[in-house]
């Protein structure tokens, strides 16, 4: 199947639910009530459960302190990254029983993917949601691509494992999922940067604000390693020395070491996907 066709069917690439579209909604007011938010949230239960459950996957809160309600994630976050997060958060529930993949591994490895990226920005000084949330939906064009051609040979390897995915699917069908993904953050209204790092996220170098694609690339690179058991020399030789030091990333054992975030727990992904 050729991009634009893939792209042009709608009944693939998830629609934003009318809930989610609702809460959005009230963000577009020139004034949003965060109270109609909360409101609003509260009749979403599915969704409440992945955004709390972010909130503090993702070390929103101060002081390690845990979110236990929707009413304290949104004081605490205020409106632009509680929209954010309500995004991201519904992405969850739009891929349900993607035909031979283990969803709570996919999340799973995602969460590993969006903490690590929303580390890096931290240590940057720039914006750790957008980070983050990139992270999260880096892989939704390989689901999207999987609903379409479930058969297709560069999709059959698990994809948290699969280090010549995106070289595979080129080969194969001359796009792969950066761009699918991309199309799939741009229906669903999430900010451009967060679109063009996740269509970049397999070449940097190839974007116009290579910033945000360079510390996904380089998060992509430390949640795979950690996924194939890379330790020692071997991890340092595959580290991808020229695209941190683009972004002037000058420690590289900062993402060569085992322990570079608190890797997440299976039931996080399960209750996620």
């Amino acid at each position: 199947m050729k991009l634009n066709d893939l792209l042009a069917t709608d009944a693939l690439i998830p629609s934003l639910p009318e809930g989610v579209s609702r809460i959005l909604g009230e963000f577009q007011n020139e004034e949003p009530d965060l109270r109609r938010i909360n409101q609003l949230l509260s009749g979403e239960v599915g969704l409440t459960v992945r955004i709390l459950r972010l909130v503090n996957s993702a070390r929103y809160s101060a002081g390690g302190q845990r979110i236990g309600t929707v009413e304290a994630a949104t004081a605490m976050l205020g409106l632009k990254a509680t929209r954010q997060l309500v995004q991201a958060a519904a992405v969850g529930g739009a891929f349900k029983g993607v035909t031979d993949v283990d969803m709570t591994d996919f999340w799973r490895h995602s969460l590993d993917v969006a903490k690590i990226a929303q580390s890096l920005a931290e240590e940057f000084r720039l914006d750790a949601g957008i980070a983050f949330t990139a992270g999260l939906l880096h892989g939704t064009g390989d689901l999207i691509l999987k609903m379409a051609m479930p058969d297709l040979v560069s999709l059959q390897p698990a994809f948290a494992t699969d280090d010549g995915r995106y070289e595979a699917q080129i080969a194969e069908l001359g796009y792969a999922y950066p761009e699918v993904g991309a199309a799939f953050a741009a229906r669903w209204q999430f900010p451009q940067a967060i679109v063009e790092a996740i269509r970049h996220q397999c070449d940097p170098q190839e974007g116009d604000d290579r910033t945000y694609s360079s510390l996904l690339y380089l998060a992509c690179w430390s949640a795979r390693a950690h996924e194939l058991d890379i330790e020692g020399t071997a991890l340092f030789d595959t580290f991808p020395h020229g695209v941190a030091q683009a972004i002037g990333m000058t420690d590289a054992g900062r993402l060569c070491d085992d322990k570079v975030i608190a890797w997440t727990a299976v039931d996080e992904g399960r209750d996620f996907s």
